[in-house]
Order: structure tokens, then C-alpha cells, then sequence
């Protein structure tokens, strides 16, 4: 039976492969002058190039167009331009920041289960409930530990101490583990203290305390919930240990200089001109002037002033700028130093972001500012596509409801004999009922009578489901339309994106005539190119029936070991 199903598995996997031709990555798929681009260009053009959403291109214009340009904008030069040097450092180094994070830190977040075990039982367990006393001195303490040990607590020891403000006298707490106990001492002395008993009095900053161990277990009600913070917790821990090795390590490997005599010299009240432009810190070859300094220190007082509401110790405030900027400084130096872009993973989208700053250098320089946008053209698109920027019609209305009938019909009277609709309105309702909806918001059964009324007119009563009403149309505004001015900007960039791609694909153009005055032309291998579409298409019909079939199999799979099972049990 049981050849039956590994026969049945084989059977329906072959339902779901489908036939790839191998190509090779390596093979040329167009030629553009006298250079070549292999499959392997065109899919890391392609992944890195498409959105969600993207459509394969039917053929290789797209690519072809991309490459064009690319070889364009080098040829004029264009990677000599600083801002495309600086938008390149820019990627290189973020990218590279995040490789050497993952370098440097993944040894540290890679924990075995004995680790987390060992941190768990060290740090988690045992769980205690404190209570705690505080004193302003020893003497207090010492006298309120004899009451405790009669048994005497809470509101009662307060009372033979002699305590008023019990506000800060006594603290209970919830379930605690060793890690919430920051103070070393205090973790052990709990740790070794059993349930019931007192530890004490112990200082604590100015203040003297006393604690009892109200209670104390091992026992855990989600042992696994509490696994996984503690290993989070480790990761953590690792991770801090890891960056001040790696820290350390830059240290010694590029050189570090501090002006010490000019950094305790640097104030904000009367810090020499002259002396800004002296270097107070040298990493590498990065140099910062006292001045560029005190911007960064001035950023980090605000901060300590903000977040902590005290003054601010100038010393300390500066000694974690320095080190701040020490150490992001090494970890830039470090990671533009292993050149990540010159390999995976980093290595091929590093390739396709030169070419995409290449081009957009050649558009930005060459192409947008031959696109020209005048107010006329705003204005005849504006008329021309009038009805897009339509508004809603809008009814204001003033009406009365009731469900009495007889009521209607005599206040409909007194409307035809001259009464104000407004003070009616008013009397009946108890306030003057308006109200502004978009027209189209109106009921059938309304909309017949109030479309036939003029502003001011006051229809005659009508009827929908139990109530009665009377309508007055106060203002009716139809066919309005958004100012010119306000879609302005709007009209501009949809003609600035239209005019924008003419000029794009007449550049093309002008690219494509150019390469075939030189005697040179473009070659596509189409063969190639038919076995990219097929792999791809092939491979996006497989992963959508991979699943379905999948699940067909599971079944399958089930079915029958259900039915081993049940034969074997009959033996």
C-alpha cells in the first residue's frame, strides 16, 4: 500500500512541473553598437526596473530603450557631474551600512536553546511579589524592621512610626523577575531570600528601604510566550556586545584624534570666531572644525533639556557627541571600505542604479528643459477637459416634517396666507431646520416635487413612507466647476508628464538614427528573447497551480494513510 502512495505523490508532481528550456545567463540577447548585453542583464534590468503590477514587456524595446540612454549619458560624461557622484556615495553607503549590520550582527542573533535556557533560569525565574517601605534614614528603618518582624505592616506600622503621608511610605508590587531589579545587591539579596522574608534596611540613593518578600515561585502559565521574550531579550543583549567589540576593533584599525584642550574649551556664550575653524576631531580622513562641532552638540543639549527637564552636564553632553560621531564615522569608513557594490548581493542592483542616475542625469539635463508648459495650454486643456473638474451639485433646504396630516394641511394654509415659513418651521421643529446635501442625495419620491421649484418657492405638502413634509428651496447650485486656479498645478504636471514622454521617445529616436548614420545597429537574438517570455510566462502558470495541486496531493496523502491505516487495523 504504501508503494501505492509514493506512486500516487509521483504522479501528481508530474502534473505540476512544466518544461523549462535551460539558457544560459550568459548569453547574448541584444547588441547595441559594438557592445553586447547577455540574459543576465536583461533580468537584473527587469527585477530591479518593474513595480508591482509591471507587465512583462512583449518584446525587448523597453530594455533596448533603457540601454540606449544608459550608453548615451556615458558617453557625454555624465558620471562626472557631483550630483551624480554624491547620489551614488549616498546609495553606496546606506546599502553597505546595512551589510555590515547584518555582517557584524548575525553571529550575535544566532542563540541556541541551552543559551536561552541559561539566561531564562538566571534572569526570568524565580517570580516574586514585593512589598517595599521607605525611610529618610536608617534609624526610622531599623525601628520599623523590629514592628515587621511582630507582624506589624501597612497602614499599622505607619501608625506606630508615627507617618501621615503614606503616599511614598509603602509600595506593593506585581509579579517581578531578577532582570526588573536594576540594582545588583537588592537582585541578590531577593534572590536569596525565601517567601515571607525581610531584607533590610538597604540604602537606595538617599532613601532607606525595607523589603519583604511577599511571594516567590517558579511556576510559569506560558512557559513558551516567555521562552521567546527571554531569547529576544538575549539577542539584544548579544548584539550590544558584538557592536562594542566591532567599535572597539575600528578603534584600533583607523586612526582617531581628539584636540582635548579645544573640546573643553568649546561654550556657547563666549566661544572665539577664530577659533571655529579649528579641527577638534579627526577620524580617518574625516576632519570637524570646532564650529561644525557645536552644531551637533547644540542638537544633543536641546535633546538632554527636552527629554530629561534638568540642566544639562556640558562634559557628558559632550562626550557623547564625540563618541557618537566617532563611531558613526568608523562604521561609514568601515563600510565604504569592503565594497559591497562590487558584490552580491548588493553588486548587480549597485549596476542598475548607475545606469538609472546616468539617465536620469541625461533627462534632467538634455530633455526636461526643452519642455516648455505655456498658460494658454493650461487654459485650453482646462476648457477643453471642463467636465473633469465638474462639482457635485449642491441644495439648500429648509423643510418642516410631521406625522400628523390635519397639522400638514393647516400649516400648509397659513403658507398660502402669507405666514413666514421660517417662524412656522421654527414653532413646529423648535428650530429653523436647514440643510445643505449634494442633489443627487435627494429621495425619488422628493426630488420630483423640489426639481419643479424655484429659490424661495415653497412646495405643497407630500407624502413619503409616514411622514408629511413641506419643502422651501433656499439655493440651488448646478453646474459649477472648480476655478481654473485651483487645478492649475494639476493640468501642469499631467501636460508636463504627456509632453515630458513625447520628448523621452523622440530623444530615443534621435538615439536610434544617430547609431544607424554610424553604420551600427541594433541586434536582437530572438530565439533568446522567445525563451525568456516562454520561461516566464511557464513559471507564472506553475506557481499558480503549484499550490492547488499541493493541496490536491495533502489529500491524497491523507486519503490513503487513512486507508493503510484501516487495513492494517482489520489484520
Amino acid at each position: 500500500m504504501l508503494r501505492r502512495i509514493i506512486v500516487a505523490i509521483i504522479a501528481f508532481f508530474s502534473l505540476t512541473s512544466v518544461s523549462f528550456s535551460k539558457i544560459s545567463q550568459t548569453e547574448w540577447l541584444v547588441k547595441i553598437g559594438n557592445r553586447t548585453y547577455t540574459v543576465k542583464d536583461f533580468w537584473n534590468w527587469w527585477e530591479n526596473w518593474k513595480v508591482d503590477g509591471s507587465k512583462f514587456p512583449k518584446n525587448p524595446t523597453p530594455f533596448i530603450d533603457w540601454m540606449l540612454m544608459f550608453q548615451n549619458g556615458t558617453e557625454l560624461g555624465l558620471y562626472k557631474l557631483p550630483s551624480y557622484q554624491k547620489k551614488i556615495r549616498q546609495f553606496v553607503k546606506v546599502r553597505s551600512l546595512l551589510l555590515l549590520e547584518g555582517d557584524t550582527l548575525a553571529p550575535a542573533r544566532k542563540v541556541s536553546d541551552k543559551e536561552v535556557m541559561e539566561y531564562y533560569k538566571k534572569n526570568y525565574i524565580p517570580k516574586f511579589k514585593l512589598d517595599i517601605y521607605f525611610f529618610k534614614d536608617k534609624k526610622e528603618a531599623d525601628k520599623a524592621r523590629k514592628l515587621i518582624k511582630e507582624g506589624i505592616t501597612g497602614a499599622k506600622l505607619a501608625q506606630k512610626l508615627g507617618i501621615k503621608n503614606k503616599m511614598h511610605f509603602e509600595r506593593k508590587t506585581d509579579w517581578m523577575r531578577p532582570f526588573e531589579i536594576k540594582d545588583i545587591n537588592q537582585r541578590k539579596l531577593i534572590l536569596n531570600t525565601p517567601k515571607g522574608g525581610i531584607i533590610g534596611p538597604v540604602q537606595d540613593g538617599k532613601m532607606w528601604i525595607i523589603i519583604i518578600v511577599a511571594d516567590k515561585t517558579t511556576k510559569e502559565n506560558n512557559l513558551q510566550e516567555v521562552l521567546k521574550d527571554a531569547k529576544q531579550k538575549l539577542i539584544k543583549i548579544k548584539e550590544a556586545e558584538a557592536t562594542e567589540a566591532f567599535l572597539k576593533q575600528l578603534r584600533k584599525k583607523y586612526s582617531v584624534w581628539i584636540n582635548r584642550k579645544l573640546l573643553k574649551e568649546i561654550n556657547f556664550k563666549n566661544f572665539p570666531e577664530s577659533k571655529k575653524k579649528e579641527v577638534v576631531l579627526k577620524v580617518g580622513n574625516y576632519a570637524l572644525t570646532a564650529g561644525g562641532f557645536m552644531k551637533f552638540l547644540k542638537k544633543e543639549v536641546e535633546w538632554e533639556k527636552h527629554s530629561r527637564f534638568g540642566k544639562v552636564n556640558m562634559n557628558i553632553a559632550k562626550k557623547r557627541v564625540v563618541d557618537s560621531i566617532i563611531n558613526q564615522t568608523l562604521v561609514g569608513i568601515e563600510a565604504l571600505n569592503r565594497h559591497y557594490e562590487r558584490k552580491e548581493p548588493l553588486k548587480p542592483m549597485f549596476e542598475f542604479y548607475c545606469q538609472n542616475r546616468i539617465i536620469k542625469e541625461l533627462e534632467n539635463r538634455i530633455i526636461k528643459p526643452s519642455i516648455k508648459i505655456s498658460q494658454k495650454e493650461i487654459k485650453d486643456y482646462y476648457n477643453k477637459h471642463k467636465s473633469e473638474y465638474r462639482l457635485p451639485d449642491k441644495i439648500t433646504l429648509r423643510f418642516l416634517q410631521t406625522n400628523d396630516k390635519k397639522l400638514m394641511d393647516k400649516l400648509y394654509k397659513e403658507v398660502k396666507e402669507g405666514k413666514d415659513f421660517k417662524k412656522l418651521t421654527v414653532t413646529i421643529m423648535g428650530y429653523d431646520n436647514v440643510v445643505t446635501i449634494p442633489y443627487n442625495h435627494l429621495l425619488p419620491e422628493s426630488k420630483k416635487i423640489i426639481e419643479k421649484l424655484k429659490e424661495g418657492e415653497i412646495s405643497k405638502p407630500f407624502k413619503i413612507k409616514d411622514t408629511y413634509f413641506m419643502v422651501q428651496v433656499l439655493k440651488l447650485q448646478k453646474d459649477r466647476y472648480k476655478p481654473l486656479s485651483e487645478v492649475e498645478n494639476e493640468i501642469k504636471e499631467k501636460l508636463y508628464k504627456e509632453k515630458f514622454e513625447t520628448a523621452k521617445q523622440a530623444y530615443i529616436r534621435k538615439l536610434y538614427t544617430n547609431l544607424l548614420s554610424k553604420g551600427e545597429e541594433v541586434k536582437v537574438n530572438w530565439d533568446v528573447w522567445n525563451t525568456i517570455v516562454n520561461n516566464y510566462h511557464n513559471k507564472n502558470q506553475y506557481n499558480g497551480t503549484y499550490a492547488f495541486y499541493l493541496f490536491l496531493i495533502s489529500l491524497v496523502i491523507i486519503a490513503a494513510i487513512a486507508y493503510y491505516k484501516g487495513r492494517e487495523s482489520e489484520k
